[in-house]
């Protein structure tokens, strides 16, 4: 019904050196009218109809923001910081490489990142809110009294639960998802997830049924692939299933912009006498210009082919001429040779990615090929990255891949942010059933429990007796509920069921549940905590007060001596896992039915040392 969707929602892919956003009014259109609106009218760009927006900060002096997006571009950099590139160091782990590299951009700490990419999406946010009251009419209505969903996409790269709860924080501090009753923010898909959606929801290449397409979303700091089969390419509701573990390497377009200016510095840096008649920031600026742009994004395409590229400098007179630095007319001069020697290093780094998903289908006996490999991103867009990913595939020949046809996905630079909010419209009219219906485990995870003491397996481990039915019981007991390499249903939630004796007198209804995560093999995962191998999670806390000693079952302790058995109720109940890509969440159930209560029924703790043991992502 109408009534039971959302007002708006918005989809937001926050890139390293670009954001996409698009909405919809799904309330006001059914499902094959409901039109993808995407967001062209960001300030300072309106002039480009940017379809994404520069992901850049500058700060005054004092440390208040003095502009962001495209008006970076026009401000007055006298005395101010520029922070670029700060979304992925959100990941502690990518910071420390950062500060062992010594990249003098990075943050100092994962809590400096959060602040810059909070300070980034409150403006989005602001703009957001703005343009979708102007382009509705709805602000009569009351932004916050509509139900507004937001949904973010994470890169693949991304390896913590840590990570991605600090993300969700950030994104709550922006303004996301708090400013109505009915307003939600969730994490819905990790980016190359997102990708391979776009490219099924929107894409001209005709897919049949069993079609198996490997989606290579590169952007500006990750590139993501995600090894997909078709199970229904009917219309409007196609479905896919996830055939090899979604990847991720730290390869985009920025490394290629680092690698220019290294090369510009390390050809002006011969030349001493330059260092007072040229800008201390050339290099820097250079890289940020339009030309400079310009020449990255058509390198490859034939027409634009050339054997050498002059891009002017900026704060350079047009007469200045350096032969040395090869400056000609105030404009430097780079080789054809000189820009490729920018891209080849990250072809080889996604080429070998690509291989390795070709290696599991030829080990894992799949009797299908490669049909499509499906290009997106910015750096996905860039024709010369397709054609050497083609000229490799043809000199070097796979079983498996040999008629794959390499394509670039419609809008490939939005392909991700599009395929975030088509997901979520499928979900909506065909009765929750999102676009991708399986996935599978990259690492195990489960529940901590107690089992009955039997002395040839429990040698090693704590035991204890039970104060209700007498018997001994070994604690510490892992009951993996996924394990590496399982194949996970998307819509079914993963159930583990719990039973508690309580004493008559007692009204506490509240009981811990540990989760323990591991990388380990699926044969070699170990049976109890003290083996070693697993790592705490979280602690789901589930609080059932309210809950009578008749909703129980009563049992009494066992006769000895004719002596009347103690009596003790039995408390049942489910904490059911919602395990998305990038996100996990929990329901109670009680009786049959989710439980609610009148106070938060679950609190989930999560434990600072196993957060970091594998992102959410990889579990599924």
């Amino acid at each position: 019904m109408a009534s039971d969707k959302p007002d708006i929602i918005v989809a937001l892919d926050l890139g390293t050196t670009y954001t996409g956003v698009a909405w919809a009014r799904p309330q006001k259109y059914e499902v094959l009218q409901s039109p993808l609106q995407v967001l062209h009218n960001w300030p300072g760009g309106s002039s480009k109809n940017e379809q994404k927006v520069h992901t850049c900060l500058i700060y005054n002096p004092d440390g208040s923001l003095s502009s962001w997006g495209f008006l970076c571009e026009d401000d007055d950099l006298t005395d101010k910081q520029r922070r670029e590139f700060f979304k992925i160091f959100l990941d502690n782990q990518t910071l420390d490489a950062a500060h062992h590299q010594g990249i003098s951009q990075a943050p100092g700490s994962v809590h400096e990142a959060q602040k810059l990419v909070g300070d980034y999406l409150r403006q989005v946010y602001l703009h957001v809110k703005s343009t979708v009251e102007l382009h509705t009419g709805i602000g009569h209505v009351g932004w916050q009294n509509l139900a507004v969903e937001f949904v973010f996409s994470v890169p693949t790269t991304w390896r913590s639960q840590d990570t991605i709860n600090n993300f969700k924080d950030t994104i709550r501090s922006a303004g996301f998802g708090v400013e109505g009753p009915r307003h939600t923010a969730t994490v819905e898909l990790t980016e190359s997830e997102a990708a391979a959606v776009g490219t099924i929801k929107n894409s001209t290449v005709d897919f049949q049924t069993g079609d198996i397409f490997l989606s290579v979303d590169a952007g500006g700091g990750t590139t993501d692939f995600a090894l997909m089969q078709v199970v229904e390419a009917r219309e409007p509701f196609p479905l896919l299933a996830q055939i090899n573990q979604v990847e991720g390497i730290g390869i985009g377009s920025t490394l290629i912009d680092q690698a220019f200016v290294s090369l510009v510095n390390s050809r002006l840096s011969q030349f001493p006498e330059l260092v007072h008649q040229l800008p201390p920031d050339c290099a820097e600026r250079l890289v940020r210009s339009e030309r400079f742009r310009t020449t990255k994004h058509k390198f490859g395409e034939r027409v634009y082919e050339s054997s050498t590229y002059k891009l002017p400098l900026d704060g350079v007179p047009f007469n200045f001429t350096h032969a040395g630095a090869r400056i000609e007319l105030g404009r430097i001069v780079l080789t054809w040779e000189d820009i490729q020697s920018l891209f080849d290093p990250h072809v080889e780094s996604i080429m070998r990615k690509i291989q390795e998903q070709l290696d599991w289908m030829q080990i894992n006996g799949n009797n299908r090929s490669l049909t499509h490999m499906i290009l997106s991103g910015g750096l996905g867009s860039s024709r010369y990255i397709r054609d050497r990913i083609q000229h490799e595939l043809m000199i070097h020949p796979y079983p498996y891949a040999q008629q794959v046809k390499i394509l670039q996905a419609p809008d490939p630079q939005l392909v991700v942010v599009k395929g975030l909010l088509l997901d979520r419209l499928q979900k909506l009219y065909s009765g929750s059933t999102p676009v991708i219906v399986s996935r599978i485990a990259r690492a195990s995870y489960g529940f901590i429990c107690k089992a009955k003491y039997n002395p040839d397996i429990h040698f090693n481990d704590v035991v204890k007796k039970d104060p209700f039915d007498g018997e001994k019981y070994a604690m510490g007991q892992l009951d993996w509920l996924i394990r590496k390499g399982d194949v996970i249903n998307t819509n079914i939630p993963i159930t583990s069921t719990f039973t508690k004796k309580v004493d008559p007198g007692d009204e506490a209804r509240s009981w811990d549940s540990i989760i323990y995560i591991s990388d380990k093999d699926r044969d070699f995962l170990p049976k109890s905590v003290s083996e070693g191998g697993a790592k705490q999670l979280c602690v789901v806390k589930s609080d059932l007060t309210g809950v009578q000693n008749n909703d129980l079952i009563m049992k009494r302790k066992s006769k000895r001596f004719f002596i009347k058995g103690k009596k003790y109720y039995i408390c049942s109940f489910e904490v059911r896992a919602i395990v998305a890509p990038a996100d996990i969440r929990f329901e109670l159930w009680f009786g049959g039915e989710r439980f609610s209560g009148n106070h938060e029924p679950v609190k989930v703790t999560w434990d600072s040392e196993g957060t970091q043991v594998g992102r959410i992502s990889e579990l599924l």
